[in-house]
């Protein structure tokens, strides 16, 4: 379940708060991008909260793909402390 959308307070790129279960959240990119599934891709998070790997693909496209969130962590410039 998507939470909703705010700032990054590190980077100002739009985030979402994607929550699952009990007490289980997960930050993630706003926009939406299509995956197509592959165990050598990078992990990205569905709407859902459940994980899958694979690589992103074009919206329009004929490969067998579906929208999920890359986790914010991957694109946020900040640098881990």
């Amino acid at each position: 379940m998507k939470d909703g959308v705010t700032k990054c307070k590190f980077c100002g790129k739009q985030i979402a708060i994607i929550t699952w279960g009990v007490y289980r959240k997960c930050v993630v990119d706003a926009d939406a991008v299509m995956v197509e599934a592959n165990p050598e891709g990078e992990e990205f998070v569905r709407v859902d909260g459940t994980k899958v790997k694979g690589f992103e693909a074009d919206f329009i496209s004929d490969k067998d793909a579906e929208p999920a969130y890359r986790m914010h962590g991957m694109s946020c410039g900040r640098k881990p402390s």
